[in-house]
């Protein structure tokens, strides 16, 4: 029996640890293991699979794929009939009648943890078994649905063989790894809520773990536990680990409840190096009412001083994230809850649609909150009591022009001089106001398009002041683009015969941290000279060194004034 297991992922760098994991628990030559996305045609996809010719495939489902899988499944079973076609994966662990009933073609389900299941489920078919006493799965027997009891968590998670042995991590993908399942937490619209307790490997097996990822060669490594730091002293001993062996270069992501975090942890955190870690910290809301209907009570004044904490020392990358069509947040509400997440500084504010998964918590009380969600995956809020459908929609414009301009930290200057620290949210809602009015969210737009769309937005808006902002955005473009900025930036440039006289003199070449060694001739390319008028209403001259480490902006009047004009 050949046995295929494919993941369909969300994105090409993204990797499936599910089916590793079941590959290496079923310790069979018959296994093999393929990775997709949804990015792929469906078409292509599907015959990949007919090339490996199985005869159990066993899909790992979840919102962003199953609708992809639905449709293979169906495909698959109408080539080759005698295929056994198995689902898995956080999608399918609940609602099993109807989800049979609605796929006809799908012949076995196996809820949550599946390493034990399916190998359980191989060797009953190996041996002609009936399924009835293979604990875990929903499956088809004589024209019924049968629903067998559900199957116990793995209480010892060192016995799951590391698919990290001998791994190779692939090229520009991210690596996810998990040190514990389930959750400490109750968190209404996460399925980690309704898993009991939490387990973790043991410690040396994690540390091996991590070695070995380390010698993979993988560069970014999600670590996929909801909450990195439930046990503090864990954390602490985890981190420092990885700071120990880590490869230059190397990215670790994680979860965090910041507002858990001790004066402890948070001094320790000072002495990381920068970019070795980055955190993911989840505030969703700050409506106390909204906070409590979701079991996430969290002390927001200290969380907020924490995340301030954690960027003044310069060395973390923090996301913050929020999530739009919870009970009891308006408009309002969450206009409130988008400016005290703004207030903390972190690199991203990430903003969620409510999903309303399968088994969730929230899901089984939509009725009591009144939340109307979508009936097909990701099954996205449409409307609540306190969010109609079209501020959810303005809501959706609003996100992607925080995604592009606030996220992507290529307009940084910019949005600090527009912005009102006590009411970010007005700057970006005129934005968006914006954005839609002129019908950009229907269009795709390369990160020239969106300066240029900006400047467009700033004379629009801001008068007499524009040209003193299109400075700010100007500067932002060469800081973040290797290119001569267009007309629309209002260009003062440098002009092109004074570049060689400027890169010929040993001073200037100093303040950028080079020698005379490289040839004038290879520099120039390098380089853009502008000239900008700062608050005082003053000329400065700015030269921005495009070098393998990003670029270096350098404030070079004086030494301008000395190679042009001869001033001393």
């Amino acid at each position: 029996m050949k046995i295929l297991l494919a993941g369909i992922n969300a994105k090409y760098s993204h990797q499936n640890l599910a089916i590793a994991y079941i590959k290496n628990y079923l310790k069979k030559e018959n296994v093999k293991t393929i990775d997709f996305n949804i990015n792929q045609n469906l078409d292509d996809i599907y015959r990949e699979i007919l090339k490996e010719d199985p005869d159990l495939i066993g899909f790992s489902t979840y919102i962003w794929n199953i609708d992809f899988v639905q449709r293979l499944s169906s495909d698959l079973k109408k080539a080759k009939e005698d295929l056994l076609i198995v689902w898995g994966g956080p999608e399918v662990s609940f609602d099993n009648q109807e989800l049979m009933e609605e796929n006809p073609a799908l012949d076995v389900i196996i809820r949550g943890e599946g390493e034990e299941t399916m190998a359980e489920l191989v060797k009953a078919i190996e041996e002609k078994k009936d399924f009835q006493e293979v604990l875990g799965i929903s499956f088809r027997h004589q024209g019924q649905i049968l629903i067998n009891p559900d199957r116990p968590l793995i209480k010892d998670l060192d016995s799951l063989p590391s698919p990290f042995e001998n791994y190779q991590a692939p090229s520009g993908k991210m690596v996810y790894y998990e040190m514990s399942r389930g959750c400490p937490f109750k968190c209404a619209y996460c399925l980690s809520s309704i898993v009991p307790g939490l387990r973790r490997f043991s410690t040396p097996r994690i540390k091996k773990d991590l070695l070995a990822l380390i010698a993979s060669g993988a560069d970014t490594i999600k670590l996929v536990d909801r909450t990195f730091n439930a046990n503090e002293k864990f954390s602490m001993e985890i981190m420092d680990f990885i700071l120990d062996h880590a490869r230059k270069g190397m990215c670790f992501h994680m979860e965090l409840m910041a507002h858990l975090i001790s004066d402890e942890f948070l001094k320790f955190l000072e002495k990381m190096p920068k970019g070795l870690f980055q955190f993911e910290i989840g505030i969703q809301s700050s409506n106390l009412q909204t906070l409590e209907a979701i079991d996430r009570l969290a002390d927001l004044d200290r969380l907020g001083h924490v995340v301030k904490t954690i960027k003044s020392y310069g060395n973390i990358h923090q996301h913050v994230d929020l999530i739009v069509g919870l009970p009891y947040e308006d408009y309002k509400s969450f206009k409130r809850s988008f400016n005290y997440a703004a207030s903390l500084g972190a690199d991203k504010l990430q903003i969620g649609f409510l999903k309303l998964l399968r088994g969730s918590k929230l899901r089984l009380e939509a009725d009591k909150y009144g939340l109307i969600f979508s009936k097909y995956p990701t099954y996205e809020i449409i409307k609540t009591p306190y969010l109609t459908p079209l501020e959810i929609r303005k809501l959706k414009i609003f996100e992607d022009v925080v995604e592009k301009y606030y996220n992507e930290g290529y307009f940084a200057r910019t949005i600090e001089a527009l912005v009102d620290p006590e009411n970010p949210f007005e700057f970006f809602q005129d934005l968006a106001d914006f954005w839609e009015e002129s019908s950009f969210q229907n269009l795709k737009h390369s990160r020239q398009a969106l300066y240029e769309i900006f400047a467009t937005f700033i004379r629009k808006n801001y008068g007499e002041n524009a040209d003193r902002i299109i400075e700010k955005l100007r500067y932002d473009f060469l800081a973040n683009n290797k290119a001569f900025p267009k007309k629309f930036l209002n260009p003062k440039a440098v002009a092109a015969n004074i570049y060689h006289d400027l890169l010929k003199d040993q001073a200037l070449r100093k303040s950028f941290g080079l020698s005379m060694d490289q040839t004038t001739k290879k520099l120039v390319k390098d380089f853009v000279f502008q000239k900008f008028v700062d608050s005082k209403n003053q000329e400065k001259v700015l030269g921005f060194f495009y070098g393998p480490l990003g670029t270096n902006i350098v404030d070079i009047t004086k030494d301008y004034e000395r190679i042009v004009y001869g001033i001393h």
